[in-house]
Order: structure tokens, then sequence, then C-alpha cells
């Protein structure tokens, strides 16, 4: 199975199990062909590196999951920033390989309890 299919997959699993959640999938690499395609991406503001799938639910003491999905091989060094620097502000960050491995992951995650206590933004300035 490619890294694609892969995330079409986990995307597909994420809409059946989880149809009230808030996800959004980077386009990643994939759509990066040409010259043209990656100055557009970096334009509309695409960083290198950022991992394959936010999921928006505060979990478990974490504010959010991000997975850098892979079938084969490892994260790039860009890519392990952004997982360190991500678990440093709060996130639940990691690159996981295959589908019942990302699967595992997000389901733990999601059967934590909710993350209370967070200040919203309103509150913050007053």
């Amino acid at each position: 199975m490619s890294e694609s299919n892969l995330q079409t997959a986990i995307i597909n699993y994420l809409q059946w199990q989880y149809p009230y959640i808030k996800y959004c999938a980077s386009l990643g690499g994939q759509y990066q062909r040409y010259n043209s395609q990656r100055n557009k991406a970096k334009a509309n503001g695409y960083v290198k590196g950022f991992p394959d799938l936010q999921i928006t639910e505060a979990r478990g003491g974490f504010f959010g999951m991000f997975i850098e999905i892979k079938e084969k091989g490892y994260p790039t060094k860009e890519q392990k920033q952004w997982l360190k620097e991500l678990t440093d502000r709060g996130y639940y960050a990691e690159c996981l390989k295959g589908f019942d491995n990302i699967k595992h992951a997000i389901d733990a995650y999601l059967k934590a309890p909710p993350t209370i206590g967070m200040p919203s933004i309103i509150e913050a300035d007053a």
C-alpha cells in the first residue's frame, strides 16, 4: 500500500468510526511534483515537514493529535522537528507506521477523557 493510499484508508476510518470529530489532512509532498505546485503550496502556507494528519479533539491532557503517516521509511529531520515542537506545545504528536498501528493510536487517543480547563482566548484577553 502506498503512503497516499494508507492516508486515504485512515481518513475513511475516521469518517466511519468518528464522524463527529474535526480533523484536517495535510497535502504534504504528494501534490508537489512540479516546481509550480511547490511554489504555490509554499505561498499558501504549507511548511515542509508538517504532519500528515491533525485531529483537533483535546483528549488525555493534550490539545490535539498530530500524526506523521508512514507506510515504510523514517521521518525526515523536518518532520522530526515538527513532532518535537508540537509535543513541547502540549499536543500528542507521533510518527506512526501502518494502518493497524495508526488506527490503534487514534482509538486510544479518542477514548481518553476530554482535556478540560483549557483557557479560552476571550478569557485570556480579559
